[in-house]
C-alpha cells in the first residue's frame, strides 16, 4: 500500500521529532554515565581514607566538614544506586527511540523507493 505525499511528509517530520528525542536522551545517558563514573570514583577514594582523615562535602558554594563517613558513604551510595536505575531507564528509552527511528527510516525508504520507480502500469 502505497503513502500519499503527506503522509510521507508527517512520516518525515515524525522521523524528525524521534531524531532530536534521541538525540536528548542520548545527551542525557552520557551526562549520567559521567555522573556514575564520578561518583564510583569518590565512593572508592573515600573507602580508602583512614577514619581520622577529614572529609568535606561540598554544598552549594562551600565546602562543609563531615563528621561520619560512614554516612557520606551511604549518601554516595544511595546516589550512585539512584543513577544507575536512572541510567537503565535511559538506556531503555534510547533503544526503544532507536528502533521505532530504524522502523520508521525503513518504511519511508521503501515508500520513497517504490514512488522512484513510478506507478505500476506506467505510461
Amino acid at each position: 500500500m502505497s503513502m500519499s505525499q503527506e503522509d510521507i511528509q508527517n512520516e518525515i517530520a515524525k522521523a524528525q521529532q524521534l531524531q532530536q528525542q534521541l538525540q536528548m536522551v542520548s545527551g542525557q545517558k552520557q551526562e549520567l554515565e559521567q555522573k556514575t563514573d564520578d561518583l564510583e570514583r569518590a565512593l572508592e577514594e573515600v573507602e580508602k581514607l583512614d577514619e581520622d582523615t577529614p572529609l568535606y562535602q561540598e554544598i552549594g558554594d562551600i565546602l562543609v566538614q563531615v563528621e561520619d563517613k560512614e554516612e557520606m558513604l551511604d549518601e554516595l551510595k544511595e546516589e550512585k544506586e539512584s543513577a544507575d536505575v536512572r541510567l537503565k531507564s535511559l538506556k531503555s528509552k534510547e533503544e526503544k527511540l532507536q528502533n521505532q527511528f530504524q522502523e520508521l527510516q525503513e518504511e519511508l525508504s521503501s515508500q520513497l523507493g517504490g514512488m522512484q520507480q513510478g506507478p505500476p502500469g506506467g505510461a
